[in-house]
């Protein structure tokens, strides 16, 4: 029978039945579906210490019903929710010292609690756990922190500001013998990167949005030892970017174009929704203050924040006998749409200049 671990991090659960809670009951019931072994969460299951003694009774009841194992790594924002014996579940494995790993079913998950290591310190407990890892059994190890070779913006971390967090390199892995570094703290999307012994090291990401950076669908990592990750897309709250560009010359009402969009968007999407370009309020018989109030009812509740309405009403522009003149003598030219269209709103913005200033 093939070994499966589900491998997660960077929930921060606040309240019982919000998003990050629904989340993780979907994770649980998801690796009860695909017959894991375990539940492996590489820190930050809790946003603080604090959320974690209250949601502590609840938790319990959600992993006792789960048929598997969870190990758990403290991270940055709970490193002290474990401390002092602290009862989370009879199938709970927190992993509470870097040198003693957590045995499920023959496969020794290795963890390193968050601590504010500096890069020689964490090189130097890696080279220890090299020397504490048997070479004839199967290792993994947990880690939370932040990858330096993968360049990334400190925006993807979540909202933790400009300290780094036990930053580490590739490299300081190709001594351990593990088939996988399972990593946490890196929100934005799931990344995956070879280590020199074979192995791999992965982020998952966080497996429902906790920012609004954390853009497209929240994935989880499914292990099938030997095997490369997989990705398992999860049916969570996350964030889309939608940007509308209004045409003043198109017959389509921009309401029924956002309709549209919105349509095509998955329900547990919310909407970053940027509206662009010029409408022509004339024609469309109503105006700029009106249209938001269209777009923003259309929302609804799946509009993240206020949106960005940078559109303007040129109705004064495309009634000038000027412009009017000049657009039949654009159309003779006979020019490809694109051209055209980049011609037109060059021209549309030196016409307000003109007539607003």
């Amino acid at each position: 029978m093939s070994y499966k671990v589900l491998h997660t991090a960077d929930l921060h659960l606040n309240r019982v039945g919000d998003e990050r809670w629904l989340a993780l009951e979907q994770l649980v019931a998801l690796g009860r579906k695909e017959g894991v072994q375990a539940l492996a969460i590489a820190g930050d299951l809790f946003d603080s210490d604090l959320r974690a003694q209250e949601l502590r009774p609840y938790l319990r009841r959600v992993f006792e019903s789960a048929g598997f194992e969870v190990v758990i790594l403290p991270g940055n924002h709970d490193g002290r929710a474990y401390q002092g014996g602290f009862y989370f579940g009879e199938r709970v494995r927190v992993i509470a010292r870097w040198d003693e790993p957590v045995n499920v079913q023959g496969v020794y998950f290795w963890g390193l609690p968050y601590r504010p290591l500096k890069r020689e310190e964490l090189f130097a407990r890696l080279r220890e756990l090299s020397r504490l890892m048997d070479r004839e059994k199967s290792n993994l190890l947990l880690y939370h922190g932040e990858l330096l070779d993968a360049f990334f913006s400190r925006y993807d971390f979540g909202d933790e500001g400009d300290e780094r967090y036990m930053p580490c390199r590739l490299h300081y892995f190709d001594s351990l013998p593990v088939a996988y570094v399972l990593a946490g703290h890196f929100h934005n999307r799931f990344a995956v990167w070879p280590l020199k012994g074979g192995g791999c090291f992965v982020y998952p990401g966080s497996p429902v949005a906790v920012t609004r950076r954390e853009k497209g669908c929240r994935k989880a990592n499914l292990l099938v030892l030997g095997e490369p990750p997989r990705e398992l897309v999860l049916d969570t709250l996350y964030y889309e970017e939608m940007e509308l560009e209004l045409d003043p010359f198109a017959e389509a009402d921009p309401a029924a174009l956002l309709q549209e969009r919105l349509e095509r968007l998955p329900p547990r999407a919310k909407v970053l929704l940027t509206v662009k370009g010029f409408i022509n309020g004339s024609a469309l018989k109503t105006g700029e203050a009106e249209l938001v109030k269209t777009f923003k009812r259309l929302a609804g509740p799946r509009l993240a924040g206020e949106g960005e309405f940078l559109f303007r009403d040129i109705r004064q522009v495309l009634e000038d006998e000027l412009f009017l003149e000049f657009r039949e003598r654009l159309r003779q030219k006979d020019y490809p749409p694109e051209k055209s269209g980049a011609i037109t709103e060059l021209a549309i913005r030196a016409f307000m200049d003109v007539l607003l200033s």
